[in-house]
């Protein structure tokens, strides 16, 4: 247990106080036209009141096309800049280390929002249209350029989310990407658009900024096998520093394919990374299921569920060892406004199954 707490360092030197990692979660807390919420820096500040060595934002668009749904967090225009200085001020001086999370939606935005789906190829069921050479330039510049926003804001790092079905995503898809011409095509070519992102923010941010990458190793139109191969590529590229494997469940066996019946995790950690970190999430509720991963050789851990349901996780584990009791759903309304989420985000996660119950 005493490994949880002493200091994560990544290649760049860059040093968390501990290894656990507020999962980057939809929230809906910010409705101001993307400008952060009381409740979403209360949200956030809270969680490394309690702990927590580092703070990921929930996935924020970086252009206004991108947005994906309501409430949610932006940092694709200026007028974004003062509360994100805010929030990294609060969050550096609690030690946390903070990482912006970066994306499009791609052809899964809002409509209400983006006024134009557009996507790798063109998409009849979501009403998406195919994007052009200029605007796939225009989309990476417009990563850069957030990436860009987020270091001179003072975060510590970006995630690009390349996982969950999300434009990179749709990009490195076989089922998404039709395309014919340099970003399509072979796994390679499907795989650019990303690469060339990943090597614009590295040239254009700094040494001790780091950047990290979420990747999902299946559904979302996904193949386990390129996946593997993205994997490999990620942990030869010298311009990241953390890759994030978003597996929904961390112990979940592959059902189907070639892979059938072998643990998924055990699919990319037993391959050899270098000097790259690894986080994976995905119901990681208790020590013990920490312990597991970390015998599986996660460098840190990536809290969702766990992080919503108490605030203090890291600390009260700390504090009660082996006498450690994670909180488990379903909890009351009052429970979670008192762990600092407002009622959005309260009612957001009554969508979710038997995560939420009216009454003690």
């Amino acid at each position: 247990m005493e490994q949880l707490f002493k200091e994560l360092t990544f290649s760049n030197g860059v040093k968390a106080k501990n290894k656990f990692l507020l999962a980057p979660l939809t929230n809906m807390q910010s409705p101001d036209q993307g400008r952060i919420s009381d409740d979403e820096f209360i949200w956030l500040t809270k969680r490394a009141e309690g702990g927590f060595g580092i703070i990921m934002t929930c996935a924020m668009p970086v252009l206004k096309s991108g947005i994906g749904w309501k409430g949610q967090l932006g940092i694709y225009d200026p007028k974004h800049e003062d509360g994100h200085y805010r929030l990294n001020e609060r969050l550096h001086n609690l030690e946390a280390l903070s990482i912006a999370q970066i994306f499009h939606a791609g052809i899964r935005a809002d409509i209400n929002y983006s006024g134009d789906k557009i996507g790798p190829s063109m998409n009849s069921e979501k009403s998406a249209r195919e994007m052009s050479i200029a605007e796939i330039e225009e989309m990476k510049v417009a990563f850069v350029e957030c990436a860009i926003r987020a270091h001179q804001c003072n975060y510590d790092g970006i995630e690009l989310h390349a996982a969950h079905g999300y434009l990179i995503g749709q990009f490195l898809s076989k089922k998404f990407n039709k395309r014919e011409d340099d970003y399509g095509g072979t796994f390679k070519n499907r795989a650019k658009f990303l690469i060339d992102i990943i090597e614009e923010i590295k040239e254009k941010t700094s040494s001790n900024f780091l950047i990290g990458v979420r990747i999902s190793p299946e559904r979302f139109g996904l193949d386990t096998n390129e996946m593997i191969t993205l994997y490999k590529t990620l942990c030869e590229n010298n311009n990241i520093h953390f890759i994030d494997i978003s597996l929904w469940d961390s112990f979940k066996l592959v059902d189907d394919g070639p892979f059938i019946g072998e643990s998924l995790l055990k699919l990319f950690t037993t391959i050899d990374r270098g000097s790259k970190l690894i986080t994976v999430a995905g119901k990681i509720f208790s020590y013990e299921d920490i312990e597991i991963l970390q015998n599986n050789n996660v460098d840190f851990f990536c809290l969702g569920r766990a992080a919503i349901l108490d605030h203090q996780f890291p600390n009260r584990l700390k504090a009660e060892g082996s006498n450690f009791q994670p909180y488990s759903a379903p909890v009351t309304r009052d429970h979670l406004l008192k762990e600092g989420l407002s009622e959005t985000f309260v009612n957001y996660m009554a969508t979710w199954k038997n995560f939420v119950r009216d009454s003690a």
